[in-house]
């Protein structure tokens, strides 16, 4: 690219970063974010250049958890530099996409703004992945509630308060491009990153949406376990409450009297179980007479 110098390196630990801040000048606490993790994102303006942090991420769904990556980019005026640990898929599709010549470069700032909308455009196909996976697990459990649902929703919950931090810190970021007075950051550029924020808005909507889900989806599932409960007692409460006259009957005509009904009749245990299952249907027809069961 004539007039345009763009290097990226997947390792921010190896000599050639100290190489090129020896040429370029980078700040030595520019360096230091470059090799620390779990920076995010921000902007730091220095005389000749720019230190931008970018915040990828990372989904699994098994185990359900949100990993935040990051893109580091120095941003000069005729050269960007893009440093990360790994792999970054963000970086290798636009390099597709340049071997393909589809798309064209002719200043930092427009490979600045497309590894961005890169980047952000990952978010929603992220949300929306865990957004049926929020779906299937309230429907398991309205079906059947068990405590490793329990475990996801706190699962999800933990992966998207990280996404959000991400996704916040991104949105401040590009607030940051878009309304800072800087020559490295054209004109005619910043309505294109206007449109990256509004990604970032609509991301960080999702994000609260499904955070409300998870708390909703909590309610369910606490309401499901004390439904569940209260149809355990109220099952051992009719069972006890069944048993109560049978008890008191059988025990006491079952004290060592001198008589007893149905003592010297053959046919007696039958009369007795006959009365007892009387009191059993009757009482059982009571309390659904009572709308109790």
């Amino acid at each position: 690219m004539p007039g345009l110098l763009w290097l990226d390196l997947d390792d921010p630990l190896s000599q050639a970063l100290d190489d090129l801040a020896v040429r370029y000048g980078f700040h030595e606490l520019a360096i230091e974010d470059c090799r620390l993790r779990l920076q995010l994102a921000k902007v730091d303006y220095y005389d000749d250049h720019s230190f931008i942090i970018v915040n990828t991420t990372h989904y699994t769904e098994s185990p359900c958890e949100v990993e935040l990556r990051e893109i580091n980019v120095f941003l000069g005026s005729d050269y960007i530099v893009t440093v990360h640990f790994g792999r970054s898929l963000s970086i290798e599709e636009i390099e597709k996409k340049l071997a393909s010549k589809s798309i064209h470069f002719t200043r930092p700032d427009m490979v600045l703004h497309t590894i961005m909308d890169m980047v952000v455009d990952r978010y929603l196909p992220t949300l929306d992945h865990m957004g049926e996976t929020i779906d299937k697990t309230q429907d398991d459990m309205l079906i059947a509630p068990n405590p490793s649902q329990l475990e996801m929703i706190f699962d999800l919950k933990r992966g998207l308060l990280q996404f959000r931090r991400a996704v916040s810190s991104q949105r401040e970021l590009v607030n940051a491009l878009i309304r800072d007075e800087t020559d490295l950051i054209h004109s005619d550029m910043r309505i294109y990153f206007r449109d990256v924020y509004d990604h970032a808005v609509r991301a960080m909507d999702v994000v609260e949406t499904y955070r409300d889900l998870l708390t909703g989806g909590l309610d369910i599932y606490l309401t499901q376990m004390a439904n569940r409960t209260n149809d355990i007692v109220k099952a051992l409460t009719i069972l006890a409450t069944l048993m109560l006259p049978l008890t008191l009957i059988t025990g006491y005509f079952g004290m060592n009297f001198d008589y007893i009904p149905f003592t010297k009749n053959h046919a007696g245990i039958w009369y007795v179980t006959a009365v007892l299952l009387l009191i059993s249907v009757g009482m059982l027809g009571w309390f659904k007479y009572k709308k109790w069961i």
